[in-house]
């Protein structure tokens, strides 16, 4: 009966221990979910930021382009580019707004 009683006890134990792993882990858990979504919104900023930077390059080399004024009709080719995107955003805009 004693040996039972031990049994019983043992395993009362490892029961206890494994419910405090899970609620430890249920913590962690909920802790790298929050660490996630927060270097997701980094990533997402970044994301904008080097799009942003990568069209005031673009604007950088037309604006040298013109000032060099090497070759006119390269730098007209990138304007009505350009203009088409312009365009296109324009429409797409007025398209939503309907």
């Amino acid at each position: 009966m004693e040996d039972l009683h031990r049994l019983i006890s043992g395993i009362d134990y490892k029961v206890r221990n494994l419910i405090e792993d899970k609620h430890r882990l249920e913590q962690t858990l909920v802790s790298l979910q929050t660490e996630k979504q927060t270097l997701d919104k980094i990533v997402l900023e970044q994301s904008e930021l080097i799009n942003s930077l990568k069209e005031q390059i673009k604007t950088l080399k037309l604006g040298e382009a013109i000032k060099n004024n090497s070759d006119i009709t390269e730098v007209k080719l990138k304007i009505n580019n350009l203009v088409r995107k312009i365009d296109t955003c324009v429409g797409m805009i007025t398209r939503t707004e309907q």
